[in-house]
């Protein structure tokens, strides 16, 4: 037996002793996948869903649909081995404790495990048997959940393996994980969580093409009722469906981590040597991608001090809305009339000199004699400048909910007056080293549609959290 599901099933036996406590909760008023969203225009014909994942919730959707995305992709290439599959995944942390229920005919199906069951598949495993499958992937991370059981070794242990039905080529002809290097202090993170997917297998059958999905959360190790270990917390995830423009702007960005894995520093230096070019990002009617970080002028330039760096004087602040989308969209709700809203669901809004600008510029609207409404709400998990600058100072703008067990990263801005809908979600928190250090993506939703879909579904994941 493999080992991992040896100390998987081990670790399910100690895990259910806790899950014997756990009562099940009833999440019914909340999509937990939403409706399709489809935009139709300059001949792209785009899909979109929402995915969440509420605090006690068993069904994991939002860890679930990498797993799925692997599985379908495989099952695509398995249909047309012609076809050239790529499947490119970055992931900040990721251990062997995930198993994913991955068979749309069993009840398992959109259930995330900690322990190996029947229908159940790790998600590591799913990785390298879409490498056996001769699917091309490119896999980087930056941290083991658990370092005795190395996602890096185990994957090693299989690239000899031969591929499926052509034993003159091996897994790892397909696969070859990265992992960053660049240290473990919080400043030097590879966060990014996304996934792309050139093919896969729809719920008929047929292709699904250009694929990207993103969310707010890691793959964390799971208990074996299915809920995470020790981070059971609200997360959100992204699926779109049908945007090669998008999608390449994210596998260009997954080339300059994967290509920079040893070294940070060429990492930045090629982020924003991509961005002076203007190659990098991504914009249209619909749908825009940023990638951080962000230029060092006019307020990216960083340097980490211990403590005090994020404060300090001779940093940035990050605010820059050309490539920073909430100080693009917190300065069009300064230009706006009208009703004005905005909703941050955010694991960390650090006050520092990017929660500072935030504030400040918030309220100057907030103060401001502009007609309209101006309804700031926020939803916040941690401050790690608390002593310094309370996140209660946010109420005088507002409302802040403090501390909440969210680990999303979802803001809202609505200018009802114009019937413009901005969501923004990924992974970069509110604080200045997500935009101006670290490897962070977010995405941009923009609706001018009154119903806002995925605006609502935003709101939903939102207004629970929100919820006294």
């Amino acid at each position: 037996m493999n080992p991992f599901r040896v100390r998987a099933l081990l670790a399910a036996l100690l895990s259910c002793l806790v899950c014997l406590f756990l009562l099940p909760v009833d999440h019914a008023a909340n999509a937990a996948v939403s409706p399709a969203t489809e935009f139709s225009y300059d001949g792209k014909n785009v899909r979109v869903k929402v995915y969440s994942r509420d605090v006690g919730e068993a069904k994991d959707h939002v860890v679930f649909k990498y797993g799925d995305l692997l599985h379908r992709a495989t099952a695509y290439k398995t249909a047309h081995p012609e076809a050239d599959v790529k499947v490119r995944f970055a992931m900040y942390k990721i251990g062997m404790g995930s198993y994913i229920g991955v068979d749309p005919g069993d009840s398992s199906y959109g259930y995330v495990k900690g322990a190996a069951g029947a229908h159940l598949e790790n998600l590591v495993d799913l990785i390298i048997d879409a490498a056996a499958h001769k699917v091309d992937v490119g896999f980087v991370y930056h941290k083991d959940n658990d370092p005795s059981a190395s996602v890096k070794a185990y994957i090693e242990s299989h690239e000899n393996d031969p591929t499926v039905g052509d034993p003159s080529q091996t897994v790892g002809n397909y696969l070859d994980p990265h992992q960053i290097e660049w240290g473990g202090d919080s400043f030097e993170q590879m966060h990014s969580k996304f996934m792309t997917v050139s093919h896969y297998a729809g719920d008929d059958g047929g292709l699904v093409a250009d694929t990207v999905y993103t969310s707010t959360g890691n793959i964390d190790d799971h208990t074996a009722a299915g809920l995470p270990i020790g981070k059971d917390w609200v997360q959100s995830g992204l699926l779109i469906n049908g945007h090669p423009e998008l999608r390449a702007s994210f596998e260009h960005y997954f080339d300059l981590i994967y290509n920079n894995y040893e070294n940070q520093t060429s990492f930045r230096t090629a982020v924003r040597a991509a961005h002076a070019a203007g190659t990098l990002n991504y914009d249209d009617q619909h749908f825009s991608s940023y990638f951080y970080p962000i230029p060092e002028e006019p307020e990216g330039h960083y340097v980490y001090i211990p403590e005090t760096g994020d404060g300090d004087p001779s940093n940035g602040n990050a605010w820059d809305p050309a490539y920073n989308p909430i100080a693009k969209y917190v300065e069009q709700m300064a230009d706006a009339t009208g009703d004005r809203y905005f909703k941050a669901n955010v694991y960390h809004l650090k006050t520092d000199n990017f929660g500072h600008k935030l504030y400040d510029r918030l309220k100057e609207i907030y103060d401001s004699s502009t007609p309209g409404l101006k309804h700031f709400r926020f939803v916040v998990k941690t401050n790690s400048y608390e002593t310094q600058f309370p996140i209660s100072n946010f109420n005088n703008i507002g409302i802040a909910k403090y501390k909440r067990l969210t680990h999303a990263k979802d803001y809202l801005f609505a200018l009802s007056g114009e019937s413009k809908y901005f969501t923004v979600t990924g992974s970069a928190n509110l604080k200045l080293d997500e935009y101006a250090s670290k490897a962070n993506n977010s995405v941009v939703i923009k609706e001018t549609d009154p119903a806002h879909p995925v605006y609502s579904a935003y709101k939903e994941i939102y207004e629970y959290q929100y919820a006294d």
